[in-house]
């Protein structure tokens, strides 16, 4: 198996993950149950997102100990089951807002156990490669993977008018043969890699109590993950921030954008790809990556408050906006959350689990932020949206330029 091939198979295993989440928000606001408020959706977002993280830090690393194939297979599979259940209790009028809540639970837990997994088993492959580039080309898959949940949902709901529980049926599908395929082809690691740590269970047994003690807590002791994982929670907070949140914005906007609030979202994502696949390459060719995230967090503010203080009611500034939102601040978002991890953990060559732990620390740091925000959100009003997100992105900033600071100085250290 090549690389190209494992970088695809992943590639479609988290896209399809983060399609049944955005499938999951598209399709919320047409469910046939009582009294099913914004405040409600943001308590179903809410917890998908609480179990999520807290699933980051003990399924997820627990997980990548063992099999990363089935890890990823298994999870997809088990939310295909789950989008069936609740495909056949909408279908059947039997769904509740406490059954919401249950089902988003284990929904999380389940999911929890996929994003560790496919890191490490990209760490495994790629370690030797240009590995800005790589994950700036594979943390599209979070993008590709809402722009497709959102073209379901539109097609389902407002193209061919068919009632909202086929939209489960087929994300079940989906992930249940994604499922399939990745359990059958996709190999974890090399193999000149497996028979290299058969030949190194010789080493010193002081370098391998060094990275045998790498878990939850002693990572965030390794230089660099605090100050990456708070970085990545402001990011991670103002992404799902878009992600859950864009369209209700435009719906309070009239009926023009209102019709166009699917495709004016996408372009969020599509400017995430570019972004990080830009700041990926320009890392590995200068070895810096703080030095780009500081310019590209604050373009990013500017397009916010120009979306909040100058745009009206014609369309397309609005595409270009959100476009320049999206290169901006999801090249920073995409880079921290797969490069930095893989990164981060050079140094513990000889523990499998290094990366998925320091990457299941970052990403539940940020994801129990952004849980956070999906209380405060529909509190602040529709009309404030862009304002907190901007005032995010700036804490955002700061970070950034902390680790600026520190890029500089090992500059003139090396120098």
């Amino acid at each position: 198996m090549g690389k190209k091939t494992v970088l695809i198979l992943t590639f479609i295993s988290y896209a399809q993950m983060h399609a049944a989440r955005t499938l999951w928000s598209y399709m919320q606001k047409y469910l046939t149950i009582e009294d099913y408020n914004k405040n409600k959706m943001g308590q179903a977002y809410l917890t998908f997102l609480l179990t999520y993280g807290i699933g980051m830090n003990t399924i997820g690393p627990m997980c990548c100990k063992n099999s990363l194939k089935h890890s990823i297979g298994i999870s997809c599979m088990a939310v295909g089951m789950l989008f069936a259940i609740l495909g056949i209790l909408q279908e059947f009028q039997l769904l509740t807002f406490p059954l919401v809540i249950v089902l988003m639970a284990i929904n999380g837990l389940i999911q929890s156990a996929c994003y560790p997994a496919c890191v490490n088993v990209l760490g495994n492959w790629f370690k030797n490669h240009k590995v800005g580039l790589m994950m700036g080309l594979w943390s599209g898959c979070v993008n590709a993977g809402d722009i497709y949940g959102l073209i379901i949902g539109d097609v389902v709901i407002q193209r061919l008018e068919m009632p909202v529980y086929w939209g489960f049926y087929f994300m079940s599908c989906c992930l249940i043969l994604v499922s399939v395929v990745t359990l059958s082809f996709l190999q974890s690691e090399p193999r000149n890699q497996i028979q290299g740590m058969n030949e190194s269970e010789s080493a010193p047994l002081i370098l391998k109590q060094k990275n045998k003690n790498l878990n939850i807590l002693s990572a965030w002791m390794v230089p660099g993950v605090a100050i990456y994982a708070v970085g990545y929670a402001c990011l991670k907070g103002t992404f799902y921030g878009f992600l859950d949140w864009l369209p209700f914005y435009f719906q309070q906007k009239g009926e023009k954008l209102e019709n166009h609030s699917s495709y004016i979202s996408q372009m969020f994502d599509v400017g995430c790809y570019v972004g990080g696949i830009f700041l990926g390459y320009l890392g590995d060719k200068y070895k810096r990556r703080a030095c780009y995230f500081v310019p590209s967090l604050l373009l990013a503010m500017c397009s916010m408050l120009v979306i909040r203080f100058w745009l009206d009611l014609i369309v397309w500034p609005y595409y270009l906006c959100i476009l320049a939102i999206g290169i901006f601040q999801g090249g920073p978002y995409n880079n921290i959350s797969g490069v930095i991890s893989i990164e981060l953990t050079k140094q513990f060559e000889n523990d499998k689990a290094a990366i998925s732990t320091v990457s299941s620390l970052i990403e539940s740091t940020g994801t129990l932020t952004a849980a956070m925000f999906q209380i405060i959100i529909p509190r602040i009003g529709d009309e404030h949206l862009f304002t907190f997100l901007c005032l995010i992105t700036l804490l955002a900033e700061f970070v950034c330029c902390v680790l600026l600071f520190r890029e500089l100085k090992s500059k003139k250290r090396s120098k």
